[in-house]
């Protein structure tokens, strides 16, 4: 009797757990891609993230909902998640480098896609990058970096110990 009962308490416990409507992800994860184009002379700028991830950010941020890609979406979403990059990543080659926005894409799998472009600028010597997304909601926040000019790439993660690097282009 002792045996069923056990089973039955371990069965209940297991199958509210995994069948729990809270959606959990341990990993908090951004992948920035920062391209020169040599043709363009600017930098190109794509960011991919979890889209309730950065929802989450801009809540607690600018206390909005987004609901992005939803039929409700926040009418100045856009400009609203602009000026949350803004304050966010930082781009320096021997000057601050203005960003402008290109667009944004949400995949069903809830990919978040941000484009940017830079102004005009001559290939630097070096970039000083800082970004700081999302590290201020999760703590575990990594946001992985690669800077392109050429065929030579770079990265760094960055995170809340380490919030700032300067990639040397040669």
């Amino acid at each position: 009797m002792k045996k069923s009962t056990l089973f039955a308490f371990l069965f209940l416990v297991l199958s509210l757990l995994c069948f729990s409507n809270k959606v959990l992800h341990e990993y908090y994860i951004s992948i920035t891609s920062i391209d020169y184009n040599a043709e363009s002379k600017s930098l190109e700028i794509t960011q991919q993230f979890i889209a309730h991830d950065v929802e989450k950010a801009i809540l607690k941020e600018y206390n909005i909902e987004l609901h992005l890609s939803e039929a409700d979406e926040y009418s100045k979403a856009d400009s609203l998640l602009m000026l949350y990059i803004n304050s966010r990543l930082k781009l320096n080659a021997n000057q601050d480098i203005e960003l402008t926005w290109v667009g944004k894409e949400v995949n069903l799998d809830e990919t978040l896609w941000l484009y940017f472009q830079s102004n005009s600028i001559e290939k630097p010597e070096s970039l000083s990058v800082s970004n700081t997304c999302l590290t201020e909601v999760f703590q575990a926040q990594s946001n992985i970096t690669h800077v392109n000019f050429g065929k030579k790439q770079q990265t760094q993660s960055f995170h809340q110990q380490k919030k700032a690097h300067t990639f040397i282009i040669k």
